[in-house]
């Protein structure tokens, strides 16, 4: 058998480059598998690049869903070291005369003191009850009302814990309502025990039940009895460092009492957090925070101009050169996010009345889809109407009837017209009950939701008056914020478009990948094959060679005879 020559045969044929020739025609449909593959993963990143703008503009958009953001309100007090307060946006404008005259404390008491947190006591129980305390008054008796929005605490006490440190991590163990911790006065160690809840109504009370048989006395675990009714040693053993209190204030000449300093619910929309006792009526302001609003409007600026650069370099279109232009030129996803995008620029607010548009407050979109704030325009309707700015952005809603109104909605909630029937008022002693576009709504109180599922579902209106029946339409807008978000989600979505198309790519890729892969398997053995085609060629040249030269030499040895 003729041997396989490396690169030239005997015959002179050249086997490498003739092996090489064909090889390299044998491997075309794996380079054009290789260029098919890398347009692929081209486009499969820049589906990712949109995808990752999109994110980051839903991520931007997310920080700025909250109605305050463009509804902002300023608050000042001429004196900040007594009182703090801020406004969520749904506060009125205007002035208020506060005074403090009493800040809410809790309750904290402590025993005598010991040598050593580890002196033992007695083993039992302690049954720590919260609740006021309303001290004797002439012939009225002392008594403590427990607080029923407030479960008292059983703590077990054992030969494993009956020390003055034990029974200080056993208490603490409940991760209840209260606390205990060593303090070591310079006379000794005191157990002191801290109701973590300011208001007279969060005062203490501690039974014991002591295993020596005498729950009150001053020996054994009833070192820890404190009734604030009982008398001191006989039940009363603790003693008191700070009372339970309410917080005293007065609000524009109207006296108010709150257990706690941080107060929601005085001033409509307003925080207010009690810090001193103040010595003068503390005036405050509620104002618009202009600047804060208008720094809401530009990150929404900044966020739809980083979205759009990346989105026409995706999809650039450059004269004279293929390989310049953006690889999502001309795809259906990234011309669909394009057209929509612009669309909701010139979205209009149904809930405002004089600025209802981007362009009507100064954002406009200019030369290459750049967004800008004209500050001047921008000014002059916040000057004119605040209200008509935070509608374009933020979830708002009118209603015909004026004793029907918008109190707040729900991630999904539609933007629309909703019909309002009531087939029940709310009072006091009954839920209101109706219907939102025919469909029964969910009612507590005077609030009417609609229901899951539904449109509406997630609208929340307040109903006053006993009026039944129609109660007319409430138009509904999540504002631009809003829709934008709904927008970004259905494109974002694991079974939108996108998602489609990215997972469409993958498996041809992989597809792709392994068709690849089969054919290069197959090219050792078809370079074998060839080379060894080539060998028996070269060794039937060779032959018919030697045949050809012993011929010649017989013919020639026949002439030089003749």
């Amino acid at each position: 058998m003729a041997s396989i020559v490396s690169s030239t045969g005997s015959s002179g044929l050249p086997i490498d480059s003739l092996v090489s020739a064909m090889m390299t025609s044998a491997q075309q449909p794996i380079t054009q598998i290789k260029t098919q593959v890398s347009t692929y993963n081209a486009k499969l990143s820049a589906y990712g690049t949109l995808k990752s703008g999109l994110s980051t503009f839903q991520t931007a958009l997310d920080g700025l869903s909250s109605a305050g953001k463009f509804n902002a309100q300023s608050v000042t007090l001429t004196d900040s070291n007594s009182i703090s307060a801020t406004a969520n946006g749904s506060a009125t404008n205007g002035n208020h005369s506060i005074s403090v005259s009493q800040l809410a404390t809790s309750q904290r008491i402590t025993t005598s003191a010991y040598s050593d947190a580890s002196t033992t006591f007695g083993t039992g129980s302690l049954k720590i009850s919260f609740g006021t305390y309303t001290p004797a008054n002439g012939s009225t008796a002392a008594s403590f009302t427990a607080n029923s929005s407030k479960n008292a605490i059983t703590v077990n006490i054992d030969s494993s814990n009956n020390t003055l440190s034990g029974i200080r991590d056993a208490i603490n163990a409940q991760n209840a309502s209260v606390t205990a911790s060593i303090v070591n006065d310079g006379t000794g160690n005191r157990l002191v025990i801290t109701s973590m809840d300011t208001g007279a109504a969060n005062s203490l009370k501690i039974d014991v039940t002591d295993n020596d048989g005498n729950n009150t006395d001053g020996s054994g675990l009833s070192t820890f009895a404190y009734d604030p009714t009982a008398s001191s040693g006989s039940g009363k053993n603790l003693s008191e460092l700070q009372a339970a209190q309410n917080a005293l204030l007065t609000v524009d000449g109207l006296s108010i009492s709150k257990a706690s300093n941080t107060i929601t619910d005085v001033i409509e929309g307003v925080t207010l957090n009690l810090k001193a006792v103040t010595s003068t009526p503390n005036a405050m302001t509620i104002a618009t925070d202009n600047s804060a609003i208008k720094s809401s409007v530009q990150s929404f600026v900044d966020a739809y101009n980083k979205l759009n650069t990346s989105l026409r370099s995706l999809t650039k279109f450059v004269d004279g050169g293929s390989s310049a232009n953006g690889p999502l030129l001309g795809d259906s996803v990234a011309r669909n996010v394009s057209v929509k995008l612009g669309l909701m620029m010139s979205r209009i607010s149904p809930t405002a009345s004089t600025y209802r548009t981007l362009s009507d407050i100064g954002v406009t979109v200019g030369d290459g889809g750049v967004m800008t704030l004209d500050d001047t325009k921008f000014q002059k309707a916040m000057a004119n109407s605040p209200s008509d700015v935070a509608k374009i952005f933020s979830p708002s809603a009118s209603s015909t009837d004026p004793l029907v109104s918008f109190v707040s909605s729900g991630d999904k909630t539609v933007s629309g017209t909703y019909a309002v029937n009531i087939s029940q008022a709310g009072s006091s002693s009954q839920d209101v009950a109706g219907t939102l576009n025919g469909v029964n709504a969910i009612g507590s109180g005077n609030t009417l939701t609609g229901a899951f599922g539904q449109d509406s579902a997630g609208l929340k209106l307040s109903i006053l008056g006993a009026t039944t029946g129609d109660r007319g339409t409430v138009t509904f807008n999540r504002g631009l914020i809003g829709e934008f978000s709904s927008m970004l989600d259905s494109w974002l979505d694991s079974d939108a478009a996108l998602a489609t198309r990215t997972d469409g790519l993958q498996s041809s890729i992989k597809s792709l990948n392994k068709k690849a892969d089969d054919l290069s398997a197959k090219l050792p053995s078809l370079e074998a094959s060839y080379r060894a085609q080539y060998a028996k060629l070269d060794a039937l040249l060779s032959s018919m060679q030697t045949q050809s030269t012993a011929l010649t030499q017989q013919l020639s040895a026949i002439s030089n005879n003749s």
